[in-house]
């Protein structure tokens, strides 16, 4: 009786028999991925445009009180470069998805 030889042996048992997925599988596979990313962007799009509304209406609301604060400041001035400023900033560690720490 022959003997087998142990390394044919191995790379018989722990071979792939299964035939590969069709090319149909994969591009299903990839079209749900593409749909799940489009509803996750469009999610975060939602809300991040709502929590800017949020934020905007919130600055309008206080520009008045807080612009009090500065009486001898011009006023106008003051309040909008201070809310451009604080606008950019926010909207730069949005878009970038930056970490902005106080210490460096």
């Amino acid at each position: 009786m022959p003997e087998l030889n142990p390394d044919r042996e191995l790379d018989r048992l722990l071979g792939f028999h299964e035939t590969p997925p069709a090319d149909a599988f994969v591009l299903e596979v990839m079209h749900r991925v593409q749909r799940e990313q489009r509803v996750r962007r469009l999610i975060l799009s939602t809300f991040g445009l709502i929590g800017a509304a949020f934020g905007v209406t919130g600055a309008l609301l206080l520009s008045d009180p807080i612009a009090q604060v500065f009486t001898n400041l011009p006023l106008t001035g003051t309040m909008q470069a201070v809310l451009v400023a604080v606008a950019a900033v926010a909207f730069y560690g949005w878009i970038m998805n930056e970490d902005i720490s106080l210490v460096t």
